[in-house]
């Protein structure tokens, strides 16, 4: 096999491995993010729409959304998602909420 069928196929498989699980989980999302701001449950927050920025070149995108609480607290918060190989879910890290 030459070189060049070589890298293509890697390129192919690498594509298809990092677009398998790119959707966020955003009832993951609301889990994490209720958690981080100290509530009891999800109960207590709603989430704003959740927007994805471009993907770097491994497939993780930052995501961004607001975060409201039921005492009317509003957050803008922000998290990179890693996304899941084959059947794994996405990863979150970064979570930052400011007000």
């Amino acid at each position: 096999m030459n070189k060049s069928v070589a890298a293509s196929f890697l390129l192919i498989v690498t594509t298809g491995l990092t677009g398998c699980a790119t959707n966020p989980n955003v009832l993951q999302m609301h889990k994490v993010t209720a958690e981080a701001l100290g509530l009891a449950s999800t109960d207590e927050m709603t989430m704003g729409p959740v927007k994805k920025g471009t993907p770097d070149f491994l497939g993780g995108t930052e995501l961004t959304f607001e975060a409201t609480t039921a005492k009317g607290h509003k957050f803008n918060c922000s998290t990179y998602m890693t996304p899941g190989i084959l059947l794994e879910p996405p990863k979150y890290s970064r979570l930052t909420c400011t007000k």
